[in-house]
């Protein structure tokens, strides 16, 4: 999948299978760190769609420390390729490689994980063409992502979920 399709790509990225980064002083941070507050989900929405939100509203805003503080250490992110994310340096690197920004407009409930649909649209990040329909299933640990898995599929605008 191409970045112009979707928020990113591993390749987009840049990581490997174990992202490096960040000094044992954050990590130690991060773990003390609690969940951020999302926002509020909306009606017929699991809860967790509120940290879907929050993260969604902090990465819109270019808040990559804020984007990364809802991802939990070792988080499991996939977009063709998997990467761990081993700590907060990480989990900022990842959310500022994100080329484009997205609107949440569904966010399902599958029991032990969520469906997010997303609209994307431009971003800050390279010269990108951002547009259509992006899907992300989540996990959650103690209120956080531990895993983030984009599917693998490209939608248009128009194209079924």
């Amino acid at each position: 999948m191409a970045c112009a399709a979707a928020f990113g790509t591993g390749g987009c990225f840049g990581g490997d299978e174990d992202s490096a980064g960040g000094s044992s002083r954050e990590a130690a941070t991060e773990r003390a760190t609690p969940a951020p507050k999302g926002s509020a989900p909306r009606a017929g929405e699991p809860p967790e769609a509120g940290q879907v939100r929050g993260w969604s509203d902090a990465l819109n805003a270019g808040d990559y420390r804020r984007a990364a503080s809802f991802f939990a250490e070792g988080a499991i992110i996939e977009q063709g390729g998997e990467i761990r994310l081993r700590d907060r340096a990480a989990a900022i690197a990842f959310n500022r490689s994100l080329p484009c920004r997205a609107t949440v407009t569904e966010v399902e409930d599958e029991k032990e994980t969520v469906l997010a649909t997303f609209r994307l649209r431009q971003g800050d990040g390279p010269e990108q063409v951002c547009g259509g329909i992006a899907r992300v299933r989540f996990k959650f640990k103690d209120g956080k992502f531990s895993e983030w898995r984009q599917l693998a599929e490209t939608m248009s605008e128009g194209q079924p979920a």
